[in-house]
């Protein structure tokens, strides 16, 4: 969620937070302990070299829609690894409208739409129809993942992250909504990290990283300006990009979640509209470990950062929303990828469509959207 608004509760989890809570490690830390081994928690991905993991396009996947009204149970749809999420949360009362996202196998590209025909007098942030790779958001329990490649599973530490030189591809293009209609908007990588293992999200100390790819978002807070290597259409470079942190809680207080905002391009500019735009997530991460002792609403254990643990990668489109407006938007991916291991000499390197994917394909069905680890991985010793 965005600091131009005072919503209640951070970003889309809020629920699942409850459900964690009384849900993760009834088998007790022992088994817990067993699957993150099995996957690789903490230990990177074992065996394997520059690995590029295709989201989108998503072989073997069938073309299918799925829909979310506000109040409605959140449907998903199994990509071959990660889901689509047509994901409405924190309506305000009153709004009448719908989130979608279709998936056409015959081109690989998704649709992702957002039609709303009357906002709710409160207004405020709210919905972000997601690609979501890692735990997955509605399952009820922490220790549900959605499909991953055997090539990089999660969840990883963030110091096995920043040494896996973690590239994430996007080739997109946003219709965004009218600016009259919103306080912001922005299409996003949202990455979420835990203090520990079943990865708790939203339960204080978290962390959540994003990484604006196009927006529309004023911020209060200071700002660290901030250059990288980034994919830019058919060229890598350095180019810019601002960093900002807010804290959750009342009015943005002192607690121990807290998140940082990576705006490409700096905050002025709302980023690339339409493009292909590749980031260095390795590095943001030991950015946000550099800058985060001087985040002063930050209460959380700074010094292990690197011991925190990545249980979500996600791609998706938020907005600020005006009382009793109307108004709609979309955005279309084409290639959406994870390169490991990458030596990014030119852009062909983390490109999607760069290099081969290992991993076994999947067949979607309409359905939970997840894949229990025990599902598909051997057992775990009780």
């Amino acid at each position: 969620m965005h600091p131009s608004g005072s919503p209640a509760l951070p970003r889309r989890r809020r629920l699942l937070a409850l459900a964690v809570a009384g849900v993760v490690v009834v088998a007790g830390a022992g088994a817990y302990l067993t699957l993150r081994l099995l996957v690789g928690a903490g230990a990177g991905p074992l065996g394997y070299g520059p690995t590029e993991i295709d989201v989108l396009p998503s072989p073997a996947t069938r073309s299918a829609c799925i829909v979310d009204t506000p109040g409605t149970p959140r449907p998903t749809y199994d990509l071959r690894y990660g889901t689509l999420q047509a994901n409405t949360y924190s309506v305000p009362t009153g709004t009448v409208g719908h989130a979608g996202m279709c998936y056409n196998a015959t081109t690989g590209s998704l649709f992702s739409y957002v039609n709303w025909t009357h906002v709710g007098a409160e207004g405020g942030w709210f919905s972000y129809p997601q690609v979501a790779y890692g735990v997955d958001d509605y399952a009820g329990a922490a220790t549900v993942y959605t499909n991953q490649s055997p090539a990089w599973a999660l969840p990883q530490t963030v110091a096995t992250t920043v040494n896996e030189s973690l590239w994430v591809t996007t080739s997109y293009a946003l219709r965004p909504p009218s600016s009259s209609a919103v306080t912001g908007y922005d299409l996003s990588l949202d990455d979420f990290l835990s203090e520990g293992l079943p990865p708790t999200l939203e339960v204080p100390p978290f962390v959540e990283v994003e990484i604006f790819l196009a927006h529309n978002i004023s911020y209060p807070f200071s700002w660290v300006h901030w250059s990288t290597l980034t994919l830019v259409n058919s060229t890598l470079e350095v180019e810019p990009w601002d960093v900002a942190y807010w804290c959750h809680g009342t009015d943005n207080g002192t607690n121990g979640n807290v998140s940082f905002d990576f705006s490409f391009g700096g905050q002025a500019t709302h980023g690339l509209v339409a493009g292909t735009v590749g980031v260095n997530l390795s590095a943001m991460l030991r950015e946000v470990e550099t800058l985060m002792p001087g985040a002063l609403c930050w209460t959380g254990p700074t010094h292990a950062f690197a011991g925190f643990y990545l249980g979500q990668e996600d791609l998706g489109s938020e907005d600020g929303a005006v009382g009793n407006a109307s108004y709609n938007y979309n955005w279309t991916v084409t290639g959406y990828c994870l390169h490991t291991r990458a030596d990014p000499t030119n852009a062909s390197r983390v490109a999607c469509g760069a290099s081969g994917d290992p991993g076994p394909p999947t067949v979607g069905l309409p359905g939970s959207g997840t894949t229990a680890l025990s599902r598909r991985l051997p057992h775990p010793t009780l």
